[in-house]
């Protein structure tokens, strides 16, 4: 898989990773309340990189 380079882009696939995220843990939490719990750590995880990811595109200029 190539790599855009850009951090503006890894933060964009962060936020539509998260998105993704929630809306499994929505939808385990319908069939499987325990299912959707163990989801939790992961999404929760998701968040955190999305943070630093956020923090590295505020720190690097535009080009």
């Amino acid at each position: 898989m190539k790599s855009s380079g850009s951090p503006r882009a890894g933060l964009a696939g962060a936020l539509l990773l998260n998105a993704s995220n929630l809306q499994l843990i929505r939808r385990a939490a319908r069939s499987d309340l325990h299912g959707a719990t163990a989801l939790l750590p992961y999404a929760a995880w998701s968040w955190f990189a999305t943070a630093l990811n956020a923090r590295i595109a505020h720190l690097n200029p535009r080009p």
